[in-house]
């Protein structure tokens, strides 16, 4: 990938200005390697993994008009809808997005209107919509890319402070990835907190729920127990940490009953 494909893939993580953060790299996926530094009127970036070859420097006006407008505008209108691209379709027109949610166990969560998945012809995406049930609006997006050339391979449209929700039942379960909440919503209710780290504005969207499951991919083990103890320090009642052999989406309706259910 060139400089300027990384540049758009940086913008696109709306770091605020004056800012400097790790985080997990969008272009190689390791946790924690990705640094990013807005400050000084100035973006860069750097991944610290051996392998990856992510890192470069923009200065000047244009880059940080582009990152403090969006955020300017995030700030003073807080509540205002995601603007739906034009490049966002029906995903049951595109083959590659069919098998996608055929493989990953969300296509009855989309026929049967339990979440809203679309196909981003532009980026070659799986897009899976985020709405706030409680004021009805889009927030944002998560799209996942379709091939090994689409970086990074998940990309956030929007503002990740609403979790992706699919499913209305009693029962709920926060996982990584919006593919494995539509996995599980014939069950329990899936809530894709989109990464590893639970914000302080997830909360209020996980009090209505009898029993709340952390059941965060393999490799994040951990982290679940993590987010499990400070639910419970924040006075949720009933969290449980479900430890995974695999992530949720490769799992059926019958098998994710036995898992969470079974005798």
């Amino acid at each position: 990938m060139n400089y300027r494909q990384q540049l758009e893939v940086v913008k696109g993580l709306f770091i605020p200005p004056s800012t400097e953060m790790r985080v997990d790299c969008p272009f190689c996926n390791n946790k924690n390697t990705f640094l990013i530094n807005t400050l000084d009127n100035g973006l860069s970036w750097y991944c610290f993994h051996a392998s990856c070859k992510a890192k470069g420097k923009h200065q000047g006006e244009k880059t940080m008009d582009y990152v403090n407008t969006t955020f300017k505008k995030k700030e003073e209108s807080p509540e205002t809808e995601f603007k739906i691209p034009d490049s966002f379709k029906i995903v049951a027109t595109n083959e590659k997005a069919r098998t996608y949610l055929h493989k990953n166990n969300c296509w009855e969560a989309w026929s049967w209107g339990r979440a809203d998945i679309k196909y981003d012809v532009r980026q070659d995406r799986v897009v899976f919509l985020v709405k706030d049930k409680t004021t009805g609006k889009y927030s944002g997006a998560v799209g996942r890319g379709l091939n090994k050339n689409v970086y990074p391979k998940w990309f956030m449209y929007g503002s990740k402070e609403v979790p992706f929700k699919c499913g209305e039942c009693e029962d709920a379960v926060i996982v990584e990835d919006c593919a494995s909440a539509c996995a599980v919503s014939n069950i329990l209710t899936g809530i894709s907190i989109m990464g590893t780290s639970l914000m302080e504005e997830h909360k209020k969207f996980l009090e209505p729920y009898k029993n709340l499951y952390i059941a965060l991919d393999r490799d994040a083990t951990a982290k679940s127990y993590e987010i499990a103890n400070e639910l419970k320090s924040d006075g949720f009642k009933n969290v449980k940490v479900k430890p995974l052999t695999d992530d949720l989406k490769y799992f059926n309706t019958d098998e994710i009953k036995e898992m969470f259910y079974g005798r």
